[in-house]
């Protein structure tokens, strides 16, 4: 390759147009790096100060109790109310119908104002919060991101400024321009120059610096995946020490509390009744979060296997037995000849989930459990008759924390289910109307074994010769 030069005290504006034109891309992609940082930015900020109202909230729908008084309740939600700063007003709209309005008296702007909706067994709690305090962080987010901007563009200038200079300065002496031509072309070893080298030899070279730099970036991926299985193995540890550490009081209160005699004092046995039902809602509690801390920290890792949905119906059959006699719900199964490829273990807890969420959905109602093939694909359904969900709540029913009417717990369950639909390389979703029941799905996307029905029909009337 054969480069012209131009002659000495002459520069070239093409070049510096041509080097200008390179830094435009760079610029704009660090403009978008800053716009897309920022507004993860602002997200995070609204999404934390909405979990703030959240968890009010859920501390404030926590004392309401079932059997209270007007006046008991008024009492319970004050205290609670004085104790939550942001949080300025709390409405109870109850399910009969009347409304209990309390206010804490602290001021609140119109157009600075946080809804957060909770059930309870009295009815839906509104908290009304003060978002002042979030509108002041992302005005701070925004100006950050402003002068981020700004700085960016100035550096911009800056650069093209001197790269300019130094190409008209370059372009002055034909030696110079080689020199910086040699420089840029030539390897980092100096040793041997290759100024003079055929262009065979500078390609095989070009090629060993691109395989050293291969073997380079390959050993940085592997030494990343390294440190990301690390940290994988210490949140792991760090999920399960917590889990035995907290577990270990609770099961000390629960051996406490079975053993309490309270004789004939129906005061102390309403107590204990009470404590008993705690410490139950308390390892639930627990139990949900650590599963939602596994899933989220990738601490779970699924293992295929070729399994019969019969075998997963008989075992969950046997786990929701009681509960189902208890409300005398009717569940039927359907599709347990279907073979499946998946995580035996994460899909049955997948329909002990959505099957238990059924059942206590659908008091003396039907339950119906089905399997069917579409494809390579698998579509789990379970079915009820029961009272139904209105769209307000099927938007946000897979969130964490989302409780329906009537629904013991802390609103975990299908939260969890969802990670595991996801985990399994499948959508999870929910049609409903009230009054006419709830359809739970889920589609598992080549999670179908064996030959397609149509397939073995043919294999079974065509047999080999």
């Amino acid at each position: 390759m054969i480069a012209s030069f131009p002659p000495p005290g002459r520069s070239s504006p093409s070049s510096a147009r041509r080097a200008r034109k390179g830094l435009l891309p760079m610029v704009a992609v660090a403009l978008a790096l800053t716009g897309t940082l920022g507004a993860m930015h602002l997200h995070a900020i609204t999404l934390e100060a909405r979990n703030v109202a959240r968890i009010q909230a859920v501390r404030l729908a926590g004392v309401v109790q079932p059997n209270a008084g007007d006046d008991a309740v008024r009492d319970a939600l004050s205290r609670t109310l004085s104790r939550s700063s942001p949080t300025a007003q709390v409405i109870l709209r109850r399910n009969e119908g009347t409304d209990l309005l309390i206010d804490s008296g602290r001021p609140v702007h119109a157009g600075k104002q946080m809804h957060v909706v909770v059930a309870t067994p009295l009815g839906e709690i509104e908290t009304i919060s003060d978002a002042s305090a979030l509108r002041e962080r992302r005005l701070a987010a925004m100006l950050m991101m402003l002068l981020l901007g700004a700085g960016i563009v100035a550096v911009y200038l800056a650069c093209k400024r001197l790269l300019e200079r130094e190409l008209i300065e370059a372009f002055d002496n034909q030696d110079a321009v080689k020199k910086r031509v040699d420089a840029a072309l030539l390897p980092r070893d100096r040793s041997s120059p290759h100024v003079d080298e055929s262009p065979v030899h500078a390609v095989d070279r070009l090629v060993g610096e691109l395989r050293d730099l291969r073997s380079r970036h390959d050993a940085a991926l592997a030494e990343a995946f390294r440190q990301r299985m690390q940290e994988m193995a210490r949140q792991t540890r760090f999920i399960e020490q917590v889990g035995d550490h907290f577990r270990q009081p609770l099961q000390a209160l629960s051996l406490f509390v079975g053993g309490m005699q309270p004789g004939d004092d129906l005061r102390q046995r309403a107590v204990q009744g009470q404590m008993r039902t705690n410490v139950t809602r308390l390892n639930e509690l627990l139990d949900g979060l650590l599963d939602l801390a596994r899933f989220d920290a990738g601490a779970i890792e699924p293992t295929c296997s070729d399994v019969i949905a019969a075998d997963l119906f008989v075992r969950e059959r046997g786990a929701i037995a009681n509960d189902a006699g208890r409300l005398s719900v009717d569940i039927h199964w359907r599709g347990g000849r279907l073979p499946i490829r998946s995580d035996a273990g994460l899909l049955g807890e997948l329909i002990h989930r959505l099957v238990a969420n059924a059942v206590i959905s659908t008091p003396h109602g039907r339950v119906l459990v089905a399997m069917r093939r579409r494809g390579d694909a698998v579509r789990l359904e379970v079915r009820d008759n029961g009272m139904g969900l209105e769209p307000r709540q099927q938007e946000r029913l897979f969130d964490d924390f989302t409780r329906l009417p009537g629904h013991p717990g802390y609103g975990l369950g299908l939260a969890v289910a969802r990670r595991i639909a996801e985990l399994l390389g499948g959508q999870i979703g929910v049609r409903s109307s009230p009054g006419r029941g709830t359809l739970f799905w889920v589609q598992l996307e080549g999670a179908a074994a064996g030959p397609a029905p149509q397939r073995a029909a043919e294999l079974s009337h065509h047999p080999a010769m």
